[in-house]
């Protein structure tokens, strides 16, 4: 089941389907429909109806089955009749972003569970499809896909399972999951259900957006140079956070004639003036002098030169402050530090953001702006992400 991958994952799958055995179906899904679903739920739903077997089973693109897996729990079912549901011992491997393996450790079996949510991955599975279509008799569908169960799709569907018989182990490594930077639980656990504007995202696809005004806008690459993003800033995120938001105007090569089309969070200069800006709410604000800038943990790189006439369509908004005098405006997307706690401005609150999700969301964890007591009491406390 292939929810409309890239091309090359597409020209791999076809390598195998001279094997009369592999069945090969594409969802062909809208982006902007992933989200509505716990997709591998859906997908599994649409699968089981096109099967024959009488044990069914789950691989899932981040696992491997080893040689002898499935003979050994179909054994197990077959000696055991009584029994409708196995679940192995699982070995799992920590890799990096070039599949080089940092850490390894396996998960257990439990015994006979009558409850297996939380304690048993889908790939480790095997039950026969007898207890499959009793459990659809009963809800009218096998996996639970409501969008909820993105995290935990296969516990909600061992709820459904324990309800009617137990697991049973076989106490063997019998499957290897790998999981890289990229693996939906690692992405999922600290994605703040809210991205604050001024993320760069990217999901399954190569295209890259920029979050503004609770929309998603797509960066032309060439654009993506010129306004001095870097691409140690982009945020990975799963698609159902991705494609929820409803996509924006692109940023192209019209920013730089627009004062409407240019994002926020830029600073700005142009090549004849001293003068530097940060844009936000689409006005230019004033950076008066080098300590004001240093105090925001502002940097030089990041400075977007564009013409005299983009600079002079924008409105003006109020000139930004030192720490220790800023008392109404704050420049949006820096994150500050007061004790153990973190906290990102926006809209000229500061918003409560946990250590693990600024450092998700690539802010600035290495060098946050540090504040005191009296900064702090300042400002607004907004929502916490």
């Amino acid at each position: 089941m292939d929810d409309n991958s890239n091309e090359d994952t597409v020209k791999v799958i076809k390598k195998y389907l001279t094997d009369k055995r592999i069945k090969y179906f594409n969802s062909n899904v809208n982006d902007s429909e992933r989200y509505k679903t716990t997709r591998y739920a859906t997908l599994i739903n649409e699968a089981i109806p096109k099967t024959k077997g009488k044990y069914i089973t789950y691989l899932t693109d981040d696992n491997v089955f080893l040689p002898n897996r499935l003979s050994i729990m179909i054994n197990y079912l077959e000696k055991h009749p009584g029994i409708e549901v196995v679940y192995s011992k699982q070995l799992v491997k920590i890799v990096d972003d070039n599949g080089k393996v940092k850490q390894k450790f396996s998960r257990r079996t439990y015994g006979i569970l009558s409850q297996a949510s939380g304690f048993v991955d889908h790939c480790s599975v095997m039950h026969t499809r007898g207890i499959a279509e009793r459990v659809y008799k009963i809800y009218g569908s096998y996996w639970d896909d409501n969008p909820k169960y993105w995290f935990n799709g296969d516990a909600a569907f061992w709820n459904r399972l324990t309800e009617l018989a137990p697991f049973y182990p076989i106490r063997k490594i019998l499957d290897v999951s790998y999981k890289s930077p990229d693996s939906f639980q690692r992405l999922f656990i600290e994605t703040p259900k809210n991205i604050p504007d001024g993320t760069l995202l990217k999901g399954p696809s190569t295209d890259i957006y920029l979050m503004e005004g609770n929309r998603r806008r797509k960066i032309n690459t060439d654009v993506f140079n010129k306004l001095r993003y870097s691409t140690s800033q982009i945020v990975n995120i799963p698609d159902p956070f991705l494609y929820r938001y409803k996509e924006g105007s692109p940023i192209d090569q019209k920013v730089f004639t627009s004062a409407r089309l240019m994002p926020n969070q830029r600073l700005i200069k142009s090549a004849q003036k001293p003068e530097i800006y940060y844009i936000q709410n689409n006005k230019k604000h004033l950076i008066p002098n080098q300590t004001i800038f240093n105090d925001y943990h502002f940097q030089t790189q990041r400075i977007v030169l564009v013409s005299d006439i983009l600079i002079n369509h924008f409105d003006s908004g109020p000139t930004f402050k030192t720490l220790a005098d800023a008392d109404k405006v704050l420049p949006d997307g820096i994150l500050y530090c007061f004790g153990s706690d973190y906290y990102i401005s926006l809209q000229n609150c500061l918003h409560p953001i946990s250590f693990q999700t600024a450092a998700q969301l690539k802010l600035n964890t290495s060098n946050p702006v540090m504040v005191d007591a009296a900064f702090i009491s300042k400002f607004k406390k907004g929502k916490a992400f």
